[in-house]
């Protein structure tokens, strides 16, 4: 591939420099997974500021390309028995999400990956030879993110950290992973994932990301009514375990 076209390749991941990109998601079953509710909260991010979306599945995707022309990074989410999830499987997947106008591709690049029937190297190349696409590598540990970059993925992403066998349940955010990556790699790291704060974003930024990815944060009542009627319990919890005073 020239030069030149490794250039427009990638021009979408400078556009993400320094960005907020907000993921609009919603799982099945949620009160938000509705095509109208999910652009409609896709609108309101970026009236806020966001630099770029992500975001799930063709008709979400497309919906999305009609109100932005901000980068869109694009997936595709499969599971499997055990109910694991896959982030863009196949090239099928990538290239559907390419032609609904995603401008990133972004891949499951973790090790569980590398044996299935079309392992992501190869899922990386093709995208870039056959899409002309970018990809992020969605990954979990240092290791999987120094493999993603060996294989000519664009940027990482720690997407898929807390989700692996060996990351299970971590649901908060390892800094010395992110830091371990932002030294390790010559790729734009993009962080995502367990951000609830913007101290935290601010954190990142200022350990070199290149972008911030924030999804439930932003786009989901119900954690974050959850996060509040937490505090609300453990108060009451409280004050109700304080010794009463006699009145006077």
């Amino acid at each position: 591939m020239s030069q030149s076209s490794n250039a427009s390749r990638n021009s979408p991941l400078d556009a993400i420099r320094g960005r907020l990109i907000v993921s609009c998601q919603a799982s099945e079953g949620d009160p938000l997974d509705d095509l109208n509710t999910l652009t409609r909260i896709a609108t309101s991010v970026l009236r806020g500021g966001a630099g770029g979306l992500r975001a799930e599945g063709v008709p979400r995707i497309a919906a999305f390309r009609t109100i932005t022309e901000l980068p869109i990074i694009g997936i595709i989410k499969t599971y499997d028995a055990n109910g694991d999830v896959y982030i863009t499987p196949d090239f099928r997947s990538a290239k559907a999400i390419s032609n609904a106008g995603a401008d990133i591709i972004a891949l499951d690049c973790t090790a569980r990956r590398l044996t299935a029937v079309e392992p992501w190297p190869e899922l990386i190349l093709r995208i870039h030879t056959e899409l002309n696409r970018p990809v992020v590598a969605d990954i979990a540990t240092l290791e999987d993110a120094l493999a993603a970059e060996r294989a000519g993925a664009d940027a990482v992403a720690t997407t898929l950290y807390g989700y692996t066998a060996e990351t299970a349940n971590l649901r908060t955010l390892s800094w010395p992973l992110i830091e371990s990556i932002i030294a390790g790699l010559t790729i734009p790291v993009l962080v995502e994932g367990h951000i609830t704060d913007p101290r935290e974003a601010r954190r990142a930024f200022d350990l070199g990301a290149t972008a911030v990815v924030v999804g439930s944060a932003i786009t989901r009542p119900e954690t974050i009514a959850a996060r509040f009627a937490k505090v609300a319990r453990d108060c009451q919890n409280i004050d109700l375990a304080q010794p009463k005073t006699q009145s006077v």
